[in-house]
C-alpha cells in the first residue's frame, strides 16, 4: 500500500492548529517483526507475575509500546491512540478546534513557528520565534509534542493561559478555543503596474484550486507578475504543496525528494503537468514563519530559477514522518526521512545549515503585539499597507518593468 507522509509538520502541533503536512490515500501496514523481543517478554512476565498491583499483560505490551517510541527520544515520532488517528484525519481537512498555531520543539523548548491569520493565537499577538514556556501553569519544557497537544486541546469556547517569552518579558494571555476554518488564500488584488499579489497562509484542502483561480482573476484584471506571499504559512498538505509547485513548474521538473535509510523512504517529487503561466516573473516572499510545504514550494521556485526569493532565512522544518497503521486501530508515526530541494539543499536545520535562504535578503521590522481586542498583527492587508510593507516593495522595486523570468533574475542572481 502506499504511505501516509508527514513532512515537515510535527503532528502534535498540526492536529492543535492545522499546519499538518500529510499525504492523502492509504496508510502503510506495518510488518509485524519475527524476531523475538526476549528481555520485554521477562520484563513483562516478571512485572505481570510479582508487581505490587495487577497490572494485565496485554496493558503492559501496550504501555511498553508507547514508552519504545519516546524512547526514540524523536519529538515527531509518536504512537497514536485510534482517538487520535481519528482526530488526525479530521484535521486534514482544514476545520478543528484549536487556537490556531503551528508550534514545533527547538533544544527542547516549544517554540512558534506561525499563528495563522486571524485564529485566536494570531489576534493574542503570538509572533513567530516566541518560546511558550508553560500551558495552564504547567511548564513545556521537555514535554513530547503528543504531551503539549494533550495540554493545548479543550473544547471550543473553553479558555487557555499561555505564558510566553517575548524577549525580556514573559506575559501570560488568555486565549479561547474556536473552531479554525483554514482558507488557504487569504488575500489578493493587483499593484500598480500589473503587478499581481496572493498570500498563500496555509496548505489545507484546495490550496492550489484557490492559487489557480486567484492567479487566473489577477490577470484577468491586468497583472502581468506576481508576488506570491508565503510568509508566516506553516505548512499543510504535502500533496497540496507539491500542486502549487506544479502550477508554476514544466513538468518533469524537479519539486522536492525525500532521502531516509530504506528504499522506499527516498522519493523525488516532480511536475507532472504543463505550467500554466509560462512567462510571467514571480517573486516568493518567505521569512521565519515560512515552514515546511511553504519551504518545499520556495525552495522548488526558486532551485529551477522560476522565482525570486525575497525576505529573511526560512524556518527548516523538513523531517519527514510515515504513518504506519498498526492493530487494533492504532498507528505509529515515524520519523524515516528528511526533505530537500532540487539542488539537494537539506530543508531542516541544524546549527550550520538548513531552511531557505532567500535571494534578496529583507528583514521586516519587529512586529508589536495589537492591544487587546484589536485584530491579529497580521491583518487583511490593503494596497496602503502592502506598500508600506519593506519586503513587498522590495519585491514590486524587483519587478517594475520586467517582462520575464530571465530578466528578473539577472536582478537577482540566484542564492549559492
Amino acid at each position: 500500500m502506499s504511505r501516509a507522509l508527514i513532512a515537515g509538520a510535527v503532528l502534535g502541533a498540526g492536529l492543535v492548529t492545522g499546519g499538518i503536512l500529510i499525504q492523502s490515500g492509504a496508510w502503510h501496514e506495518a510488518d509485524a517483526s519475527t524476531a523475538s523481543p526476549r528481555l520485554l517478554d521477562q520484563v513483562v512476565a516478571r512485572v505481570s507475575r510479582f508487581y505490587v498491583d495487577s497490572i494485565p499483560v496485554d496493558e503492559l505490551y501496550r504501555r511498553a509500546a508507547f514508552g519504545a517510541v519516546k524512547e526514540i527520544e524523536d519529538p515527531y515520532s509518536v504512537l497514536l491512540t485510534p482517538e487520535r488517528v481519528g482526530r488526525l484525519r479530521a484535521s486534514t481537512t482544514g476545520r478543528y478546534a484549536g487556537i490556531g498555531v503551528e508550534l514545533d520543539l527547538r533544544d527542547g523548548f516549544v517554540t512558534v513557528v506561525a499563528p495563522l491569520l486571524g485564529t485566536p493565537a494570531d489576534s493574542a499577538g503570538i509572533t513567530p520565534g516566541v518560546r511558550v514556556a508553560s500551558i495552564d501553569g504547567r511548564s513545556t519544557y521537555g514535554l513530547s509534542m503528543d504531551e503539549i497537544e494533550q495540554a493545548l486541546r479543550g473544547p471550543v469556547g473553553s479558555t487557555i493561559r499561555l505564558t510566553i517569552e517575548r524577549g525580556d518579558s514573559t506575559p501570560t494571555l488568555t486565549l479561547r478555543r474556536r473552531m479554525i476554518e483554514l482558507h488557504p488564500v487569504q488575500h489578493s488584488e493587483v499593484l500598480p503596474v500589473g503587478i499581481g499579489y496572493v498570500e498563500l497562509a496555509t496548505f489545507s484542502q484546495q490550496a492550489a484550486a484557490e492559487v489557480r483561480r486567484a492567479v487566473e482573476s489577477l490577470r484577468a484584471r491586468g497583472a502581468r507578475s506576481l508576488i506570491l506571499d508565503l510568509r508566516k504559512n506553516p505548512g499543510g498538505l504535502l500533496e497540496q504543496g507539491i500542486a502549487v509547485a506544479d502550477l508554476f513548474l514544466d513538468s518533469r521538473q524537479r519539486i522536492a525528494s525525500t532521502r531516509g535509510r530504506t528504499a522506499d523512504a527516498n522519493h523525488d517529487f516532480a511536475d507532472e503537468t504543463p505550467q500554466l503561466w509560462r512567462g510571467m516573473p514571480i517573486v516568493a516572499l518567505v521569512d521565519s514563519g515560512t515552514a515546511s510545504a511553504a519551504e518545499i514550494v520556495a525552495g522548488a521556485l526558486q532551485d529551477n530559477d522560476r522565482a525570486v526569493v525575497i525576505g529573511s532565512p526560512t524556518y527548516g522544518k523538513g523531517s519527514a514522518q510515515t504513518l504506519l497503521t498498526l492493530l487494533d486501530g492504532h498507528a505509529l508515526e515515524l520519523t524515516t526521512a528528511r526533505w530537500f530541494t532540487p539542488r539537494g539543499r537539506a530543508i531542516e536545520r541544524d546549527s550550520t545549515k538548513g531552511g531557505i535562504t532567500p535571494d534578496v535578503v529583507v528583514r521586516s521590522p519587529e512586529t508589536q503585539p495589537p492591544p487587546p481586542g484589536a485584530r491579529g498583527a497580521r491583518g487583511a492587508p490593503n494596497q496602503a499597507s502592502l506598500r508600506a510593507d519593506v519586503v513587498v516593495a522590495r519585491a514590486m522595486q524587483l519587478l517594475s518593468g520586467v517582462t520575464s523570468p530571465d530578466e528578473l533574475r539577472k536582478r537577482a542572481p540566484r542564492s549559492p
